[in-house]
């Protein structure tokens, strides 16, 4: 992805993952970078976080102080069930253009021919997207994750370092599977659900429930 000399590149929301965004996607703009959090320090887990040394030079923008431009280029910081909400307050708050919501896709990533990427997606380092999938809108794909062919992965999902989901599955929006799982053939999860860490998932889950475990199982639901 090219960005302007002219625009602005501006971190929506101030998590951990930020430190990602930055350094992993984008090298070329880590002394020029502005996050603008959508909540006061005192509220925020991540305020431990050093953002400011040797390699991020960056300026900490409050919302009562943004100052929107159709030049600026803005990416969501964070993962997770935060990432909507980070999203949907700064769209009611300051009306911004999606489309001024481009992917990033780390050097190393591999995306096959013929996959499909909606807007805002990231795509970290050393994960491989087979042909033909489908990522949706704001989907995070994190470091060294395998999607395999024909899979489906709807908006707002994130899928955690090390997954494992093999070819024509179907992972529902806003769905959240964590570090190290497996999800075999033609799995489908339905929205709103998580999979703990390191679960294999065997069968399909139905939407708004937390499973984990070796085969995966429902545990509650995702209220």
């Amino acid at each position: 992805m090219k960005i302007k000399e002219n625009s602005r590149v501006v971190l929506l929301g101030k998590s951990h993952y930020a430190l990602s965004i930055i350094l992993d996607m984008l090298p070329d703009f880590v002394n020029k970078v502005i996050i603008v959090p959508n909540i006061d320090d005192e509220e925020n887990d991540s305020r431990s976080v050093p953002y400011k040394n040797e390699k991020i030079i960056d300026t900490v923008m409050f919302p009562e102080d943004f100052k929107p431009s159709d030049a600026d280029k803005y990416f969501l910081a964070s993962i997770g069930r935060s990432r909507r909400k980070i999203f949907k307050f700064f769209i009611d708050e300051f009306q911004l253009n999606p489309q001024n919501f481009p992917g990033l896709i780390a050097p190393s990533a591999v995306v096959g021919y013929g996959v499909l990427m909606g807007l805002g997606l990231h795509i970290s380092p050393l994960s491989v997207i087979a042909p033909f999938s489908s990522l949706g809108d704001f989907v995070v794909i994190n470091r060294n994750v395998s999607i395999g062919h024909h899979t489906k992965i709807e908006n707002f999902a994130t899928i955690n370092p090390g997954v494992n989901i093999a070819g024509n599955c179907h992972i529902g929006a806003n769905v959240i599977i964590g570090i190290g799982s497996t999800v075999i053939d033609g799995i489908t999860i339905g929205e709103n659900t998580i999979i703990g860490a390191g679960s294999l998932v065997t069968k399909d889950m139905p939407s708004g429930v937390v499973a984990y475990g070796n085969p995966a199982k429902i545990i509650r639901e995702n209220g």
